[in-house]
């Protein structure tokens, strides 16, 4: 009974002790356990980049538009994902109707204007007809997906960075406002930036005229320091682009089935003309100068056939599919621009009128800095040809904001004969020989004011100092159109995100809970 009872281990033989040097007999106790490590596990078995972006991961930002909803982390080149807002992302669980084949998508009718595409976009800037419940519903899904599926984000709370159009109405902003504090990652504050700065910031410029071509309009904004100083807008825009697409498929449709009636049959669907518009639609160059180096895309192109009829493809020519872009954004041929709205004015018109509102140094410098950003600037021969035709309105009209002087024509162009006449004798007079008092200040009464100079500039210690400044920087161009290349608005707010920048519109969750948007302190209102 007692060896029963006895120990087990004590009864084992003992254990082979190592050499007297070995750290490990002495600390090896008797009964079998986990020894101790003197080193820790987590660098075994953790990452070892794990911890390279725990600050960058510190913002989160998103990019709002009116058909899609961007999000990624700081410091980083582009976002995670871009999710876009289809009748089909709108479905419940379970709902599989699209995959049966008796199932016979809803059709849009081409002659109502207002909900062309209203199921492919989140909201439309005319809020008379828009349930707000209905976008907000939409956006919390959107948000929610992509937390879940891309961006994985914990509870821990994040900076968020919301990337917005330029004068959003405020309800839209306090929807998307309240989307993002009800979440779970729960942001303690959320930093407001415009689209037309952040493009500035992704094309390293401080000053330029961002012509931003979106879905429902078109809006030309000049930036001078970082700061929005005009704007104008359009509603020629990619609605307007995928409604004239749509229509010319019709006419080749019709053309070819010989029918001059309208049919409901031969209703082109917004999915397909965005289709055909995103694959095959391009603008060309003006007609005067490169008629001729069109002829080699004069071959007919084959398409399926868009209307459920007898006929199953369709045959047009390549140059017919420049043709929308024609209309929607620039000014026919057989028109002038006092014939259109302020509201419906071609995209060159725009920009140059926004350009004559601006004060003559920011106009130099913005006219060199012409920015073409977004979704439709993707099409090809789209940016050629809007600064063409922006340089032929400048050549033709020059910087007179006055079109015509009816009976007073003869006297203003005597005036510029002057006037220009007076400036061409300025320069080709000598140099007058000036003399300085012993104050070194010049007999001004003697001098020409045109030729008159100054202590300020002529002064060695000066003229020295601004040698030095501009060693090494080149000279600025001005006056010239140009454009400039960016990189977008989500790479301008990551690029400001990890340099830290403070942002100038910040709303902090707990006062947005309690006192809501306007009440917060964030200076939108």
């Amino acid at each position: 009974m007692a060896s029963s009872t006895a120990d087990y281990f004590s009864d084992r033989p003992a254990i082979r002790t190592r050499p007297a040097n070995s750290t490990l007999a002495a600390a090896t106790p008797g009964s079998p356990r986990t020894p101790f490590l003197n080193r820790s596990i987590s660098a075994q078995f953790g990452t070892p980049g794990g911890s390279f972006r725990i600050e960058q991961e510190e913002n989160v930002i998103y990019e709002l538009g009116a058909r899609h909803l961007s999000a990624g982390f700081a410091g980083e080149s582009k976002p995670r994902c871009i999710h876009r807002f289809t009748p089909e992302g709108g479905r419940r669980v379970g709902d599989y109707r699209d995959c049966d084949p008796g199932y016979r998508r809803k059709r849009r009718r081409l002659g109502s204007k207002e909900d062309w595409g209203e199921e492919h976009e989140l909201y439309r800037c005319d809020l008379r007809a828009v349930d707000l419940g209905l976008v907000e519903d939409k956006l919390e899904r959107a948000v929610r997906a992509v937390h879940t599926d891309y961006l994985q984000l914990d509870t821990k709370s994040r900076k968020a960075i919301l990337v917005l159009p330029s004068l959003l109405p405020t309800p839209l902003v306090e929807i998307a406002l309240k989307v993002l504090f009800n979440h779970y990652a729960q942001p303690p504050t959320v930093v407001l930036l415009t689209t037309p700065l952040l493009v500035c910031v992704g094309a390293g410029v401080r000053n330029a005229l961002v012509v931003e071509l979106g879905w429902e309009e078109t809006v030309v904004t000049a930036v001078g320091e970082y700061k929005e100083v005009a704007q104008r807008r359009s509603v020629r825009a990619g609605k307007l682009l995928t409604r004239e697409m749509a229509k010319l498929l019709e006419e080749e449709v019709k053309i070819q089935l010989q029918k001059e009636n309208d049919s409901d049959d031969l209703d082109v669907t917004f999915e397909y003309a965005e289709e055909v518009t995103r694959r095959m639609g391009w603008c060309r160059a003006l007609p005067s100068a490169s008629e001729d180096g069109n002829e080699q895309f004069s071959g007919l192109i084959k398409l399926p056939s868009p209307c459920p009829t007898d006929l199953r493809h369709i045959y047009t020519p390549f140059t017919r599919l420049s043709k929308p872009a024609e209309d929607a954004l620039f000014t026919p041929p057989t028109t002038s621009g006092s014939d259109f709205d302020d509201h419906y004015l071609p995209i060159p018109t725009l920009a140059y009128r926004a350009l004559m509102s601006l004060p003559l140094d920011l106009r130099a410098l913005c006219t060199s800095r012409i920015i073409i950003t977004g979704g439709l600037s993707n099409l090809p021969g789209l940016k050629q040809r809007l600064l063409k035709e922006l340089t032929l309105l400048i050549e033709n009209r020059g910087w007179d904001p006055v079109r015509s002087y009816g009976s007073a024509t003869a006297h203003h162009v005597k005036v510029l004969q002057e006037k220009s006449a007076n400036i061409a004798s300025i320069k080709s007079r000598p140099p007058v020989d000036i003399s300085f008092s012993p104050t070194k200040v010049p007999i001004q009464d003697r001098i020409p004011h045109e030729q008159r100079i100054h202590d300020d500039i002529q002064e060695p210690v000066t003229r020295k100092v601004d040698t030095e400044i501009r060693k090494g920087k080149s000279e600025d161009v001005k006056g010239l159109v140009r454009g400039v290349e960016t990189l977008g608005a989500w790479a301008g707010a990551s690029l400001m995100a990890s340099l830290r920048v403070k942002g100038v519109h910040e709303v902090e969750r707990d006062e947005f809970l309690k006192h809501g948007l306007r009440d917060s302190g964030g200076g939108l209102i």
